[in-house]
């Protein structure tokens, strides 16, 4: 019996919604997947099969020349998406780079996708929609978010993989489970003459590589050595077998934390977002580099004004409500100083009341930017405001009746 589709369903019902929070799907034997989303967008996708080996195959894959003795394994245990805790803390070290990061996020997310997928083809899933009330808390480990992706873009491309897969009539075969031989005299007769390529398979078809871990030894698609072996299937000569786990055995190194992240890209003008909120600048990144933008978060407001100093940024977004210091002290703090009288500063606020705008406009800023974030509010706010700046014209503006001071 299957439940085909159901999957796709529900994740093109979240797209508008601002969905923030955790599909779980399971099966009947227990195997059980996770898929967590910021504002209807994929942050992470986890659980299913031997997750320990797949960090461990995915670290040799797109970070074969990273030690393992500075990965913090031990203390990540403590967090329910542990290796999305570990990926972000070797980044925030400098240990790997985001384009590493950002495959590391990707293939996790669509092999969930392609299994759910799968199981979806076998059997009828269960499926437990989790709503996240503000942000997600310390213990998730998804405080500080990478990149959000879309979901019509990661459908697409899970989509093509899995027809294809059907297509040539693997859906039988479970790429996490591990081909062993299973009629040794039968499987040498079809190799006679090729001794050196029957000695390979034994080695290697023994029960304790996964298919998927198979094709990286051989260098070679997922599709194409199952593919090659299906025959062998079909014929009862190899079988696939379940794997065990095998947790990591790493031992304990500390991690930094930046008061602030830089994103680099190619484009001349730079946004400042300051906010205390983490998940607020992470999703303000999403938005603004997938702009264009280069992009410059600072969660500590003391360390803001020094920041917009050097950097001397083209836009600025400030948070009203911060710890220390607010929006209005820094706001006035930066019109205090000649060259920064005309950056564009954007209020970011929970409280949007009358008295909030008026006293924002009165220590001079631009614009009012009520939360939760919108992206297309954030984009439009840019535009106007740099292009204002660029024709040299006044810095305060003609607002709308719901973004007016």
């Amino acid at each position: 019996m299957s439940s085909s589709g159901i999957l796709k369903q529900k994740l093109q019902s979240l797209q508008g919604k601002k969905f923030t929070g955790r599909i779980d799907v399971k099966n009947a034997n227990g195997i059980k997947w996770r898929l967590y989303f910021c504002l209807s967008r994929l942050i992470w996708a986890d659980g299913g099969y031997h997750p320990y080996r797949v960090w461990e195959r995915l670290l040799t894959k797109y970070c074969p020349h990273l030690d393992n003795q500075l990965i913090d394994i031990n203390k990540a245990k403590e967090f329910e998406c542990w290796n999305y805790y570990l990926i972000v803390s070797l980044l925030q070290r400098f240990l790997i780079t985001k384009e590493q990061a950002l495959f590391l996020i990707d293939e996790r997310i669509k092999q969930i996708l392609f299994d759910i997928y799968q199981a979806e083809n076998q059997e009828i899933l269960k499926y437990d929609v989790v709503i996240v009330e503000d942000n997600f808390p310390e213990e998730s480990g998804l405080k500080v978010s990478i990149t959000l992706f879309k979901i019509e873009t990661l459908l697409a491309a899970v989509e093509y993989q899995w027809q294809h897969w059907h297509n040539m009539g693997l859906s039988l075969w479970n790429p996490n489970f591990a081909p062993i031989i299973k009629n040794p005299v039968l499987l040498q007769q079809k190799f006679k003459g090729k001794e050196s390529t029957y000695k390979k398979l034994v080695s290697l078809l023994n029960g304790k590589y996964p298919l998927i871990e198979l094709a990286d030894k051989l260098n070679l698609t997922i599709l194409k050595i199952t593919v090659w072996l299906k025959p062998y299937f079909e014929q009862g000569l190899i079988a696939l077998v379940e794997v065990k786990d095998q947790p990591l055995q790493i031992t304990l190194i500390g991690i930094t934390n930046n008061n602030y992240k830089l994103t680099k890209t190619t484009h001349q003008q730079v946004v400042f977002c300051i906010d205390d909120s983490l998940q607020v600048c992470q999703i303000m990144e999403h938005i603004i580099t997938e702009a264009g933008y280069q992009y410059v978060s600072i969660q500590n407001p003391i360390k803001a004004l020094p920041e917009i100093l050097k950097r001397k940024p083209d836009l600025i977004f400030l948070d009203l409500v911060m710890p220390i210091v607010n929006g209005y002290e820094i706001c006035s703090q930066i019109r205090r100083v000649s060259s920064l009288k005309d950056t564009p500063i954007i209020i970011l606020t929970s409280n949007d009341g009358m008295l909030d705008r008026v006293r924002s406009k009165i220590v001079g800023a631009n614009g009012f930017l009520s939360k939760p974030i919108d992206q297309e509010k954030v984009l439009a706010k840019i535009k106007s405001c740099l292009r204002s700046k660029n024709n040299n014209s006044a810095t305060t503006l003609e607002l709308t009746t719901e973004t007016k001071i």
